[in-house]
């Protein structure tokens, strides 16, 4: 691990020194030099605001958590184990994952209008998949990309968007029946789609 002396050095390098050094030596560093953890918040914090906007579905309530998240990490570094297989960017999903399903069961317990959050995105999220394979908006998005359009569009829109079964038969002008049986089948293509990436 670096040592006090070069994270100095890491401070008066300037922004070129900093964008090529990694998330785990900044982590460490931020410990020593708090101004560091900035750079992190940089990095990260457009990717993690989208991330926990899938699951909360508000931009302030992602916004509360991207914030709380950044104030754990910073507070936990030191459970970042050193090692090659210890990596920051997965340890953090990990962290923004786990504060935004808490927010959103919290919003849920107080207001039954909240959209109950999926069974089919909460374990494409919560899987062993994302922990090990971190972001899990990317990797949906990239087998979404994969689909034929009609079937990508009804998992968009009723996933993602959050869209209701009535929604959706209003919008594409098919029988919720019809509409359930698609959404069936595009979920086969998805875990099929999702199996060959493997």
């Amino acid at each position: 691990m670096a040592n006090k002396k070069s994270y100095k050095n890491l401070l008066d390098g300037g922004p070129e020194a900093l964008s090529e050094t990694s998330d785990e030596i900044l982590l460490a560093a931020a410990l020593e030099y708090p101004d560091l953890f900035s750079v992190l918040v940089d990095r990260y914090q457009s990717a993690f605001l989208r991330f926990a906007g899938r699951i909360l579905n508000t931009k302030e309530e992602a916004e509360d958590v991207v914030q709380d998240s950044f104030m754990k990490i910073y507070r936990h570094a030191d459970q970042l184990q050193e090692g090659p297989n210890s990596k920051f960017k997965s340890w953090a999903y990990k962290i923004v994952f786990n504060t935004a399903l808490t927010r959103y069961r919290s919003l849920k317990k107080r207001s039954g209008e909240m959209t109950y959050l999926d069974t089919f995105l909460y374990e494409t999220l919560g899987s062993k998949e994302f922990q090990d394979n971190l972001n899990a908006e990317i990797m949906v998005k990239e087998i979404l990309a994969k689909m034929p359009g009609d079937f990508r569009e009804l998992l968009e829109m009723h996933y993602l968007k959050g869209l209701s079964y009535d929604q959706i038969s209003r919008e594409k002008n098919i029988t919720i029946p019809a509409l359930k049986m698609r959404l069936f089948r595009a979920r086969e293509v998805f875990r099929n789609v999702a199996d060959g990436a493997n």
